[in-house]
């Protein structure tokens, strides 16, 4: 009889609307697979604030209550203090470069304190007591999952070492970056982008969907589409809307290799994807 693949699931980010999206993470990732020959074991690297204030989401002073990250009933956590200083390095080289997003570096400083947790998660998991995994699974808990995670699916589809897959809507130019799933070759290259951040940024701003296509494409990853859709939930509960468009058709249906256009956007084969 054939073994469980072994599959880590890897929360990163902030844990600030949990209460509101834990049923669509039960749902889409544990209840979807349960059939289907895959054992989990999750870790949870989050990052903890008191308040979070951030106009440009409309959420101000809100309180936020640590012990919602306990609703993942993670096997593994790091819970840290979320704080400027480990993220001053990194910043200091993308305010070399420039803003990207042109807010005062508020995006910026967001985009490397989820990648700081990201990394921590990755070391957490890495760890040799937890055993070899076949599959890592990126997600953040901040998102409302609408489709099912097809797990067996996206396995069966995987092929060669290097293999990730991505949602295929709001790339911006490069892969959107909230979750994925990948082999561990290329898992390594989607977890650790953090470190690539001063080299990156000695070519452009930092740009959170850039940056993942450009260290997908010095790991020589094979990338195809994560079928799943998720929407943002705000602090307070509201949902942002979303833009789906094409986003069953704006990536492969299996893994391959990717080159750049001369604007430094990736595409496949004949055709470009934006």
């Amino acid at each position: 009889m054939m073994s469980a693949r072994r599959v880590a699931v890897l929360f990163f980010g902030l844990p600030r609307a949990l209460k509101f999206t834990i049923g669509s993470i039960r749902q889409s990732i544990y209840a979807a697979n349960q059939c289907d020959g895959f054992s989990f074991c999750t870790f949870a690297s989050l990052n903890l604030v008191q308040r979070l204030h951030n106009p440009r989401t409309g959420e101000v002073d809100v309180g936020l209550d640590p012990a919602d990250a306990y609703l993942l009933d993670a096997q593994h956590y790091a819970l840290v203090p979320q704080d400027d200083a480990c993220i001053s390095a990194p910043l200091a080289a993308a305010q070399r470069r420039g803003d990207a997003y042109d807010d005062g570096w508020s995006s910026t400083r967001n985009l490397l304190q989820q990648l700081t947790s990201l990394q921590r998660a990755w070391s957490l998991c890495s760890a040799g007591a937890h055993g070899r995994f076949d599959f890592f699974l990126f997600v953040r808990p901040d998102l409302q999952y609408l489709d099912d995670f097809p797990l067996a699916k996206l396995a069966a589809a995987f092929r060669g070492e290097g293999s990730i897959a991505l949602p295929g809507w709001q790339r911006h130019g490069g892969f959107n970056d909230r979750f994925a799933l990948a082999d561990p070759a290329a898992a390594r290259c989607y977890a650790e982008r953090l470190a690539l951040v001063p080299e990156y940024c000695e070519r452009e701003p930092l740009h959170a969907e850039r940056l993942l296509a450009y260290a997908l494409a010095k790991g020589d990853c094979q990338v195809c589409a994560l079928p799943v859709r998720a929407q943002r939930i705000r602090a307070q509960g509201n949902v942002v809307a979303e833009t789906f468009s094409g986003w069953r058709h704006n990536l492969p249906r299996k893994p391959q290799r990717f080159s750049f256009d001369p604007k430094g956007r990736p595409f496949f084969r004949r055709h470009f994807f934006i």
